[in-house]
């Protein structure tokens, strides 16, 4: 009897093969949250004066910037249409942030669930800003075990570790499920 991979049909439970990230899905997911803005046409302040040292072959046309607006309405319903928490765990894996470099090479992806799961240890503000300050407390307070031993010592860091490895791999398999098969819909740059 030969051995064949579970499919989504044979077991409600998704294999472990299932629930790695796919490279369709981490493309789109990081063009969401860090250049979509970017390319539906919303420039900064900055781009006005770089205009006239654009090429015009680089400058995007009015059609590009509806396509990716059409992207993002895409991707947002989307995510949407998953749970709040795993919305979130996608949102921390995704969003750049300029966390400690030795935090972002022991952790990588999952480095932004894992300070917001840090950050469960405190009480969370209402407002954004205090929220960035207790996020940025906690990281460089997980960067102090990583740069001891790269963290493998540090019992709760290995566990928020493997907490965020679930929580980030159910939230990517989720959003997985709600898009369904298909291109991605990410511009490429």
């Amino acid at each position: 009897m030969a051995l064949t991979p579970k499919t989504a049909a044979d077991s409600l439970a998704p294999a472990i093969h299932m629930l790695r990230p796919t490279p369709l899905v981490d493309t789109e997911l990081d063009w969401f949250f860090n250049r979509a803005e970017c390319d539906m046409g919303v420039p900064s302040n900055f781009h006005a004066v770089l205009d006239q040292y654009v090429a015009r072959s680089e400058r995007r046309t009015p059609e590009e910037a509806a396509e990716a607006s059409h992207a993002h309405r895409t991707i947002r319903r989307w995510l949407l249409a998953i749970s709040d928490a795993n919305a979130g765990v996608l949102q921390s894996a995704y969003e750049q942030r300029d966390w400690p470099a030795s935090l972002v090479d022991e952790l990588g992806r999952i480095a932004g669930v894992v300070v917001r799961l840090a950050c469960a240890l405190d009480r969370w503000p209402a407002d954004q800003a205090a929220q960035r300050l207790i996020e940025t407390a906690r990281a460089r307070w997980l960067e102090s075990y990583c740069s001891k031993g790269r963290g493998r010592g540090f019992e709760t860091l290995l566990r928020l570790r493997r907490d965020g490895e679930v929580r980030f791999a159910k939230a990517h398999h989720a959003y997985a499920v709600v898009r369904g098969k298909g291109p991605c819909l990410a511009r490429s740059t």
